[in-house]
């Protein structure tokens, strides 16, 4: 059978069609993603003006919000120092360090950031309280190149070995400290969710499968 032919079977028309309901249904997907994302980007900013609460009393199992907090250290781990981290157009590094809540449970904290060479001597945890924004988790880093530990310069936290060895829950979330402790500057921090990357993507997906549906039906009458 010529490519000609095959073209003029009804079967081309068949899977024209089911691409097209599969990037239609991409797009309707991408587009509530969107719509997610905005709601995730108002939350947090509400977020923003709502006075600290107490990161103790807050249920271990809580998603974080982008929520002001304030903790005070019961106890702490050793730190680790989180590479390749811009911040205005310089090299450096964010300081990471879990420490204990009054209620037991452990959660980690971004102690700030600190431009190369970031051989600073890391002083102790002060004993008031610490102000920051419970954010979610960084991406977790699966490349076989990165480096994941619990100590020293990494270019990812080993969240799953840093669980296993504290004597605690370990909530989720990282604290990013605001103010930072000196002579950290504090890391910048906002939503994760990106509204715009998902209109994106709806956008193309949409107009792929309209183009695949009218190919569908214009196909068998130029080729008749």
């Amino acid at each position: 059978m010529s490519l000609l032919s095959a073209l003029r079977t009804p079967c081309w028309r068949c899977v024209l069609r089911w691409l097209a309901l599969l990037a239609l249904g991409w797009a309707l997907w991408q587009w509530q993603q969107g719509v997610q994302a905005v709601q995730l980007q108002e939350a947090f900013a509400r977020a923003a003006n709502l006075p600290p609460q107490a990161l103790a009393e807050v249920a271990q199992d809580a998603v974080p919000q982008g929520q002001r907090v304030w903790l005070a250290v019961r106890d702490s781990a050793a730190s680790v120092s989180i590479a390749n981290a811009r911040l205005q157009g310089r090299d450096g590094v964010r300081q990471w360090q879990a420490v204990q809540l009054a209620d037991g449970s452990w959660v980690v904290i971004d102690r700030g950031w600190l431009a190369r060479p970031a051989g600073v001597l890391l002083l102790p945890l002060p004993t008031g309280r610490l102000l920051g924004r419970w954010v979610p988790r960084p991406p977790e880093l699966v490349a076989p190149p990165a480096r994941l530990g619990l100590g020293g310069e990494v270019d990812g936290l080993d969240w799953q070995a840093l669980a296993r060895q504290l004597p605690g829950p370990l909530r989720q979330g990282l604290v990013v400290l605001d103010p930072a402790l000196r002579p950290h500057t504090s890391w910048p921090v906002g939503p994760t969710a990106n509204p715009t990357r998902h209109y994106r993507q709806a956008g193309m997906a949409l107009l792929l499968g309209l183009l695949l549906l009218s190919f569908s039906r214009l196909l068998p009458r130029r080729l008749a």
